[in-house]
């Protein structure tokens, strides 16, 4: 039973203040937070209202009630409007019910994306030397700073893979991070497209048997290495589809354009690709009057976007296969907890 909640506390900010990392997690945040302090997280939660004890933000996400954020803004030294910008746990979505006993929980499963690992030299930066945790749409992520790839593992011998010798990894995330600057949220669902167009294609490298990769998967694992063989290609994928969607969601593709696109794109990727790309490209035909907006500016309302495109506006921890118009998987990854 909870107990009842001690209203003198998290009404003063904590002495310390603390740096936000890009995608963290709440409870990786909190967690943080008291050990910046010198406090145990159990103390924290306690000035944030009545709940269950922390859970380590390796494991889950943790969420909170509105009172709960509001004590916790506080106890930041931040503005709640400041919270919710940089950590999405944090955003009204993600609220526990009104009518919930606790001012928090941490579920078994997260809600919406995955636990991962942020970079450590990144969390060095800002302050912290234990790990830290991001949660993604996607159960990994690329530092191009620190030229690392963390992912939703909880390997303690291997934390991190060094991109350091992977150039190629390193490329396809530049690669993607400049679609998506172009698109900007359409950049989600052509990325999601090209996942289930390559799952769709059966062209998916075993890493076990390509010589480029055998040594890092005999090293960390075939599942764990698998997406980063892949990682190429889908950056190629992306790359390939954004040509066409850019021009569409502007309003300036052409007829001719748009049946070149087809044959050229297919001649570059292989014979495996020319189903599943004809299927993308019949559903992505040239729009009378686009929407330029998408990529900056005044949105459009969702079920504008969605009539018009035939995509959702994308939340930022939406999965690939709730953004993809295609009916077939994301990247296979089928150990989505790969610490199990």
């Amino acid at each position: 039973m909870a107990q009842e909640r001690d209203e003198w506390l998290g009404r003063r900010r904590m002495h310390l203040r603390l740096r936000f990392l890009q995608g963290e997690s709440t409870g990786s945040y909190v967690t943080r937070l008291a050990a910046r302090n010198n406090r145990p997280p159990e103390e924290v939660l306690r000035s944030m209202g009545t709940g269950p004890l922390p859970v380590d933000p390796q494991y889950t996400e943790m969420y909170v009630s509105r009172y709960a954020r509001e004590r916790l803004a506080t106890l930041a030294g931040r503005t709640v409007a400041e919270m919710q910008e940089r950590l999405v746990g944090l955003r009204d979505e993600f609220l526990m019910a009104k009518d919930a006993k606790d001012d928090w929980e941490w579920p078994w499963d997260a809600r919406a994306g995955y636990i991962v690992q942020a970079c450590s030299l990144c969390a060095a930066r800002r302050g912290t030397r234990s790990p830290a945790w991001l949660i993604l749409p996607d159960p990994w992520q690329v530092c191009l700073r620190h030229r690392r790839w963390t992912d939703n593992s909880r390997s303690t011998q291997h934390p991190y893979i060094d991109l350091s010798e992977l150039a190629e990894v390193v490329r396809a995330q530049q690669r993607l991070n400049r679609i998506r600057k172009r698109l900007g949220p359409a950049g989600r669902w052509v990325f999601a497209d090209a996942c289930s167009i390559l799952v769709r294609s059966g062209h998916l490298e075993d890493p076990a048997q390509t010589k480029q990769w055998s040594v890092l998967a005999a090293q960390l694992g075939e599942q764990r290495v698998r997406p980063l063989a892949q990682f190429s290609r889908l950056s190629l994928l992306t790359r390939d589809l954004a040509w066409l969607e850019v021009r569409r969601l502007n309003g300036v593709l052409g007829k001719t354009e748009y049946q070149d696109w087809l044959p050229r794109t297919a001649g570059e990727h292989g014979y495996r690709f020319i189903e599943p790309l004809t299927v993308w490209h019949r559903q992505h035909r040239p729009l009378q009057q686009g929407i330029p907006q998408l990529a900056g500016g005044d949105m459009p309302s969702g079920t504008e976007v969605r009539r018009v495109t035939g995509h959702a506006l994308p939340s930022l921890l939406a999965p690939v296969e709730e953004l993809t118009c295609l009916p077939w998987v994301r990247l296979p990854n089928s150990m989505d907890r790969l610490f199990l």
